[in-house]
């Protein structure tokens, strides 16, 4: 039954037709209240949606937020070990430039020589020690890929 507006039922009905007229109204009434009962039903299933997704909402929210925490110390990590690296290659490439020039030279060169290439294996040595120890230190922060979000 369609719903009918108010103005379909008479203010003061007649006597005679009071009955029918109760009737009409009861019948409005209910067909009302289905309606109702249905915009209701469908209401409530909505904010159960949208409370499903406002929860899924914020756990992408905090596992983006994990993510962009594992990439920035990775990325300062990262940044480590270039220099690391960069120090180790400097150092051998003195080293080598070093035993190429004290192949040359011979008496009291090869001595300063050697002396300096013993000052670039220390410089080695000292940084061969930070890369064990920015290792280490990764080993310590290492991130499964669960944590970053992918998973594979």
């Amino acid at each position: 039954m369609p719903l009918r507006p108010a103005a379909d039922f008479p203010p003061s009905p007649d006597p005679d037709a009071l009955e029918a007229t109760y009737q009409e109204c009861r019948a409005a009434l209910v067909s009302a209240n289905r309606a109702r009962g249905a915009l209701k039903s469908l209401s409530d299933r909505r904010g159960l949606v949208i409370a499903e997704l406002q929860r899924e909402l914020l756990e992408l929210e905090a596992d983006l937020a994990d993510e962009a925490r594992a990439k920035a110390r990775l990325y300062a990590l990262n940044a480590k070990f270039s220099g690391v690296i960069r120090d180790l290659e400097e150092t051998g490439d003195a080293m080598v430039g070093l035993i190429d020039e004290s192949e040359r030279q011979s008496g009291y060169w090869l001595v300063d020589m050697f002396r300096r290439l013993m000052e670039q294996a220390k410089r080695w040595r000292m940084v061969k020690a930070r890369a064990a120890a920015l290792a280490s230190e990764a080993d310590q922060e290492i991130v499964s890929p669960e944590q970053l979000g992918g998973g594979s």
